[in-house]
Formats: structure tokens, C-alpha cells, sequence
């Protein structure tokens, strides 16, 4: 089984053989930052507001960078 999104870990005989770990690891720590921090978008920008529109080249990458500052969530 071969995913395309999955191509930074290599594929078949030499892939890498830390991607089951970083399959299960990516989505506890992408929950541990959301439930940790207060996201806000830097700058004056409606939620609605955000250019969303892509550049291409060897990688795909918003055309206009997304700054989110975190604020540490008070225990």
C-alpha cells in the first residue's frame, strides 16, 4: 500500500520504518497543541478574511503565510 501524501517517508523496501509510529504520533501531538493553546490569527484578520489561495512548486504553500500565535491555556 503506497499513499502519494505519504512520499517524504519513502516507499517500498527502504521506507522509512518510523511511519506507523509517526501515523499514530501526528495526531496526539496536532490534539495536545490545540487543547494546550488559544489560537489567534496575527494581525487585524477576519476568520472569513483569510486568503486561502496557493502557490505552486515542489511543494504546495499558502500564497500569503498563516501566522497563528498561541497563548498558553491558564490550568
Amino acid at each position: 500500500m503506497c499513499h502519494i501524501h505519504l512520499i517524504p517517508f519513502g516507499a517500498g523496501r527502504r521506507k522509512c520504518p518510523g511511519l506507523p509510529l509517526a501515523m499514530r504520533m501526528v495526531p496526539v501531538m496536532l490534539g495536545s497543541l490545540i487543547n494546550c493553546f488559544d489560537w489567534k490569527v496575527e494581525g487585524e484578520i477576519a476568520p472569513g478574511g483569510l486568503d486561502m489561495e496557493d502557490k505552486f512548486g515542489i511543494t504546495l504553500a499558502k500564497l500569503y503565510p498563516l501566522h497563528a500565535v498561541p497563548t498558553l491555556v491558564a490550568s
